[in-house]
């Protein structure tokens, strides 16, 4: 991706892949402008939520190398921010964007159906549909995962993915799980035995406290609940996890949403601490493998189970950026999606 005068519309920045992405486009592309789209959180603002991303550890060598009044009147010059939880929708978009990133995912494996549903489809669509609105034909590089083939053995292409699933209607029965799931909770015979097990804790409390706790029993009774239908609604299609599952979906809704525009959907296999940049070993949270990399480190993990012939293919965060910014300079022709896996291969 070339160091010029271009607009990359970015999604996902407060996630792993996300920090990376965004510190090196303001550390290494002094042209590209940046429009950034995050929802507010439930203790902040989008606005609150874009400052605290900026004092992460992440930037931390680039605001040191350039200083912190120049970081800052970086940031004010090339980045605008738009509010926006793409679930719900999104707002009018400038029409001059060059590049979409789109990352935002759900972070979970096994979330309730319909979150991971309006997180990885719903999201999608309205993202690309805003996009098209605006009038702007950016190359949209679409973000996914490398287990999106599923349970399926042998080698997996860097193609279309081949399955039958109408991703319409998945995604409409996934949103109507909830009224479902919300509407069966509310039987006569399952109150009276939500009531019957809080009587037994808050009895003494009182009457409202029982009422509290029945209430809250009944909450944790749906979300289980719709946490079950996605794990099983998954693996009767051939994915271990709707995370999974809802990730090859929003690969298919990009390719029909999107069919006429410039498209390059990134699969990365597991995404682990930096090789090199920002600095080695850089990590944010806890990622896939690294509660066993840290119990092994420290000698509490002696001998792991597995499959002998299996391979755990965990590839750096700053290989997979590069790989995505590879990708966004080398648009394919609309209507000829281009698909890259980004592992360290079988040889390795």
């Amino acid at each position: 991706m070339s160091p010029d005068q271009r607009t990359v519309l970015l999604t996902g920045a407060t996630g792993f892949i996300g920090q990376a992405l965004l510190e090196r486009l303001l550390s290494a592309y002094p042209g590209t402008r940046v429009v950034l789209l995050l929802r507010a959180g439930p203790h902040g603002s989008a606005e609150q939520r874009f400052a605290e991303l900026l004092t992460k550890p992440v930037f931390g060598p680039w605001r040191e190398g350039v200083g912190a009044v120049e970081a800052d009147r970086i940031v004010r010059e090339r980045v605008r921010l738009v509010a926006a939880d793409l679930a719900d929708g999104v707002p009018d978009l400038p029409g001059d964007i060059d590049v979409v990133v789109h990352g935002a995912s759900v972070v979970s494996f096994d979330p309730p159906i319909d979150d991971a549903f309006r997180a990885n489809v719903v999201g999608t669509v309205n993202l690309y549909e805003a996009v098209r609105r605006a009038g702007a034909r950016p190359h949209i590089v679409h973000v996914s995962t490398a287990y999106v083939a599923g349970d399926r053995k042998g080698v997996v292409p860097e193609a279309r993915l081949e399955h039958q699933v109408d991703w319409r209607r998945e995604l409409a029965c996934a949103l109507d799980a909830r009224e479902t799931v919300e509407r069966d909770s509310r039987r006569p015979e399952v109150l009276h035995g939500l009531r019957a097990a809080a009587l037994r804790e808050q009895r003494k409390a009182g009457p409202m406290a029982v009422a509290d706790d029945t209430e809250r029993r009944r909450a944790d009774l749906v979300a289980d609940r719709l946490v079950a239908y996605g794990r099983e609604r998954a693996r009767g299609l051939g994915w271990p996890d709707v995370y999974t599952l809802t990730k090859a979906l929003g690969e298919r809704a990009a390719e029909e949403t999107a069919h006429d525009l410039p498209l390059s959907i990134v699969r990365p296999a597991i995404v682990e601490s930096a090789l090199r940049h920002p600095y080695p070993g850089w990590i944010d949270g806890f990622k896939m493998a690294d509660p066993l990399i840290l119990a092994y480190g420290r000698g509490m993990l002696r001998a792991l189970a597995g499959i002998p012939d299996g391979i755990v293919d965990i590839v750096p965060v700053d290989l997979v950026v590069n790989a995505v910014l590879a990708a966004a300079d080398r648009p394919p022709e609309p209507g000829g999606p281009a698909y890259y896996h980004v592992g360290s291969s079988a040889r390795n």
